[in-house]
């Protein structure tokens, strides 16, 4: 890759560059010199008017003139046109309006030329980064992420450069020689006057711009060394109270801004030296032209216009500015310089590793359909974990069922990386049917052997979008579309990965509690409103009416909070949130007009008391705290600093602290639920109280904030809300336990037989997951367990149905009965091919279903684990010498094939295709 950023621009577009040279020049350069011929003939005419005597004055006429040895006349190459004084200052008029136009639209095509030069400079810079890090190996995950960062920072430091690298100085070079043409055809005494007064003017240009440059690197000195003084007299503060060194630290900050003021000051000196040139040379140009073209030598010569002069100035004004624009654009190639030059030698060091791959991939021959799985003489590191394995000689027959004992550390995911082919060893050689697995496409080998990772990774986008990954279909951040030709089978794909990796409940789960869109199709609002009538049916046919508790207009709901009591509604957008609701305008004159500002104040004193007390002696990141608290753990110390200082709703601080305290209060009590945080705060006076300003508050909202709020109707859907609460059209009392289970269960079977419950899994689906939430390990709407996160992995490897599967997945953390259920719905679905998992060493296989082979993973070795193998029967010995033989430092005898899966996939699962 090249070094420099604009001869990498000139290499990625040469033709839209050299394009757009020659547009600009072709088309600019005469329209820039018939520009000057109109000047210059315009000004003459002028000094016509005021000379009567004068002859008259040919139109856009062009003579160079020549020396006396050539004979002393003008070498006429335009006549130009005769024309009466008033035309002539028409047509000159004219013709400049016609250049300004002229060069308005050839500089809009060119910038259209430049543009799309610049788009396929970034394409090329992002496919040499795409192939970098797409080649790149576990061991050069570091290389990796910095080219990631170095990319950007080049981009964004090559802003234009990229574009106009190119165009920028071939304008500049023809700029200056259609200055010196324009000189030439005055007086050829000019032609040198005008080269020095364009060499001075660069120079002059380029000292301003260096001293410039230095003068703000001394200002960003300047700026970080007082940012560190201060940064350290924060620090300092203790023992600046303790010891009584105001007077010592006013002084040493001085000295350290003394010390940078100096040299800022030395700097502002080399800068305002610099600009006295660039001020002279504004005044020292046009004189020294002026000069020149009054000057007459021993043999006399013919004047120079007025007009002449005047468009030789202007050429030299508009070389000036193109002169300077190159060296501008001079100095943002040298600061785009270091970000290309790292990503030169990242994209070097990660094609030098990847070269020798690539060699063996050119004599590369499709996978076959089955074989062994050879390790020999292996030995391999991976640098995430730090785990090694050495000197291993292994042999795994596929298709067959291995499994490799091991907790965390012993290097079993090692192995089953290996064998997937997603770490090259450091030493020996992996194949499968004798081929290297190096020398396999990596899509390809993923393709049939796929892998399921210990670091699952999510992406932004829906939940089936992240169950498709890798599928070219669906790279735009489409949807699989259900008239598709192959939607069913694709749909029966993900029936299986969803059941057998247990995501089925996820994604109903996911489905019930997923927020409705404004714009539902009108038929599935209808069936949603139908079933509520149903469901309410079935749960009072089943004695579990009392376990919901409706939305009801003229009622407090209990299981809601005070906010969502008033609001009697969902809030659209952010204007009425969780977050802002306390503080707008409209709440809070409703809250005045009901009388509740001060009871709420005072509800909202008393829960930051109770807050503070219980959980006291909790860490800011105890789960329960996060769980149970009103008020985040950031907030903790600003409510435990107002509960010391407020003991009783009474002598609030006045002016804008008191307003901000008693806010925040009544933002907790708005926060607060009865059903869940148990306070006593609220009885039935005051749920009535609530109530009416519920009245209210629907009442008095403004046209304005209509749709800032979808309330609760009986009779149609509430966009913002959950598909739960629209189908219950309220909430599950959580007073009973299992209330929520049984609440459930009935809603399931009515949604089966109303032909709802495919609704819900599209809604569960179609719920878009966020990386950072689901990396931070967070459950809820936008993010997933460990374990969660773990089964996505898994499910999008048993989507693909690969010929092997390997799970090298950290399933330690769950309990070995649950890991043990999940294999065996595994091993049932991939009953007949290859199949690898790792599993802890308290999960013990089931010998009555026996794995084909069983591995042991200690410290850097493998050894096989006989006693979880069955036993070969003396009486029975293999017949068949083909037959495959796995062994460890040598071939041994494979103990029996796979048993056959105990039922159908969909058995186990709740996603039904109709």
């Amino acid at each position: 890759m090249d070094r420099d950023p604009i001869v990498f621009a000139w290499r990625s577009a040469k033709r839209r560059h050299a394009a757009a040279a020659v547009v600009a020049l072709g088309l600019g350069g005469p329209l820039v010199g018939l520009g000057l011929l109109a000047l210059r003939d315009l000004v003459d005419e002028l000094l016509a008017l005021a000379e009567p005597g004068r002859g008259p004055i040919h139109f856009l006429h062009l003579i160079v003139p020549l020396p006396e040895r050539l004979g002393g006349h003008g070498l006429v190459l335009l006549p130009g046109w005769p024309l009466p004084e008033s035309a002539l200052t028409l047509w000159a008029l004219g013709c400049l309006i016609g250049v300004a136009s002229g060069l308005a639209l050839l500089g809009w095509g060119v910038a259209r030329l430049c543009v799309t030069a610049q788009a396929e400079a970034v394409r090329r810079l992002r496919e040499l980064a795409e192939d970098a890090i797409l080649r790149s190996g576990p061991a050069a995950r570091d290389d990796a992420r910095a080219l990631a960062g170095q990319v950007g920072a080049a981009i964004r430091a090559a802003d234009g450069l990229l574009a106009v690298g190119i165009l920028v100085p071939a304008l500049a070079a023809g700029a200056v020689l259609v200055t010196l043409a324009v000189a030439a055809a005055v007086a050829p005494r000019l032609v040198a006057v005008a080269g020095i007064s364009l060499v001075a003017a660069a120079l002059a240009r380029q000292l301003l711009i260096a001293r410039t440059e230095r003068r703000d690197d001394q200002r960003r000195l300047e700026g970080a060394a007082l940012e560190r003084g201060l940064t350290d007299l924060v620090r300092r503060l203790p023992a600046v109270r303790a010891h009584g060194t105001t007077a010592f630290e006013h002084a040493r900050l001085g000295h350290v801004a003394e010390r940078a003021r100096r040299a800022l000051t030395a700097t502002e000196d080399e800068l305002s030296r610099a600009r006295a040139p660039a001020l002279a040379l504004t005044v020292l140009v046009p004189t020294l032209v002026l000069a020149a073209a009054l000057w007459q030598g021993p043999t006399p010569t013919a004047p120079v216009s007025a007009g002449g002069l005047s468009a030789v100035l202007g050429a030299l004004a508009v070389a000036s500015s193109a002169v300077a624009a190159v060296l501008r654009q001079n100095r943002r190639r040298r600061a785009a310089l270091p970000a290309f030059r790292e990503i030169a030698r990242a994209t070097a060091s990660l094609e030098a590793r990847a070269r020798a791959p690539r060699r063996l991939r050119e004599q590369s021959t499709p996978l076959p359909d089955g074989g062994p799985i050879v390790l020999s003489n292996v030995a391999a590191y991976d640098p995430a974990s730090g785990e090694r394995l050495i000197g291993l000689d292994l042999t795994v027959p596929m298709p067959s069922h291995v499994a490799i004992l091991g907790d965390r550390g012993s290097g079993g995911r090692v192995l089953a990386a290996l064998i997937a082919g997603q770490l090259e060893p450091t030493a020996g050689a992996v194949t499968y049917a004798g081929i290297d697995l190096r020398s396999v496409d990596p899509a390809e080998r993923a393709r049939r052997i796929a892998y399921a990772g210990a670091e699952p990774v999510l992406m932004s986008g829906t939940l089936l979008q992240n169950l498709l990954y890798g599928d070219p279909a669906f790279a735009d951040g489409s949807s699989p579309d259900a008239s598709a030709p192959n939607a069913g089978e694709l749909e029966e794909r993900l029936v299986e990965a969803l059941s057998v990796t247990g995501l089925d409940r996820l994604v109903y789960g996911r489905g019930l509690a997923s927020v409705l869109p404004r714009r539902l199709d009108a038929a599935t609002a209808a069936a949603i409103v139908e079933t509520r009538g149903a469901l309410r049916a079935a749960l009072t046919a089943d004695h579990a009416a009392h376990l919901i508790e409706p939305f009801d207009p003229s009622r407090y709901n209990r299981q809601a909070t005070v906010g969502e009591n008033i609001l009697f509604g969902a809030p659209v957008g952010s204007a009425f949130s969780e977050a802002r609701l306390a503080g707008h305008p409209f709440t809070r004159a409703v809250l005045e007009a009901e009388g509740l500002t001060r009871p709420m104040t005072e509800m909202g004193l008393a829960i930051a008391r109770a807050t503070v007390e219980i959980f006291s002696d909790l860490p800011d990141d105890h789960p329960l705290f996060d769980a149970f608290s009103l008020f985040p753990a950031r907030e903790r110390g600003f409510f435990e600093d107002l509960v010391a200082r407020q003991p009783e709703a009474s002598g609030w601080r006045r002016g804008p602290a008191g307003q901000r305290d008693r806010a925040r209060l009544i933002g907790l009590c708005l926060r607060y639920s009865e059903t869940r945080h148990r306070f006593g705060l609220i009885d039935e006076a005051m749920e009535e109280r609530l109530v009416a300003a519920r009245r209210t508050f629907a009442a008095l909202l403004p046209a304005s904030l209509r749709g800032s709020v979808e309330f609760y109707d009986p009779a149609r859907v509430t966009a913002a809300a959950s598909l739960e609460e629209n189908l219950l059209f309220g909430r599950i009392a959580g007073a009973e336990a299992g209330a929520g289970a049984r609440v459930r269960s009935l809603m399931q079977a009515v949604l089966r037989e109303r032909g709802l419950e495919r609704t819900v899994y599209r809604f569960g689906l179609a719920s878009q997951v966020d990386p950072r939430a689901a990396d931070s390990g967070l459950s809820g709407r936008d993010g997933f367990t460990p374990s969660e996160r773990l089964a996505i992995d898994l499910a999008r490897c048993l989507v693909r149905r690969p010929d092997i599967l390997v799970v090298g997945l950290a399933l330690d953390d769950r309990g070995a009965p649950e890991i043990m259920t999940g294999i065996e719905r595994l091993r049932a679905a991939r009953a007949g091919r290859g199949l690898v998992v790792c599993l802890p060493d308290e999960c013990r296989p089931d010998l009555g279903a026996p794995f084909d082979l069983v591995l042991r993973a200690e410290r850097t070795t493998v050894v096989r684990d006989a006693s979880q193998e069955p036993q070969a029967e003396p009486e029975s010995p293999r017949t068949d010498p083909h037959a495959p033989e796995v062994g460890l430092s040598g071939p041994a005898a494979l103990g029996q094939d796979a048993q056959p899966s105990t039922g159908p996939v969909r058995e186990h699962t709740r996603l039904t295709t109709d």
